[in-house]
């Protein structure tokens, strides 16, 4: 299981490159970012026991979310909240490729 936190951690790492796409450095500063937040004890070293841990607290905040306080996450409440993540997402893209929707690719 720990070792599945940090895979999916890894791979958070890459979406974020890969979501700001290639205008210019953006990407960069994204990714330094996200792993400053991750490298708790900033020794810009990230250990597997402060991605776990940092994995960990991201999908507690994510479950809260979603379970609307009753400490159980229903399929609806699971689509609805990974639908308005993802209207956000979109809607973040847009704004860096300076245009109001995601049509033109």
């Amino acid at each position: 299981m720990k070792y599945a936190l940090a895979l999916g951690a890894a791979a958070a790492f890459a979406m974020t490159a890969a979501v700001a796409g290639d205008k210019g450095k953006d990407w960069e500063a994204k990714v330094e970012t996200h792993f400053k937040e991750v490298d708790v004890n900033a020794d810009n070293q990230v250990t597997e026991q402060e991605l776990v841990d940092y994995m960990t607290a991201k999908a507690r905040t994510e479950f809260a979310a979603m379970a609307g306080g009753d400490a159980s996450v229903t399929l609806a409440e699971a689509k609805a909240h990974h639908k308005t993540k993802h209207e956000a997402m979109m809607k973040d893209h847009a704004a860096m490729d300076g245009d109001d929707k995601m049509g033109d690719q």
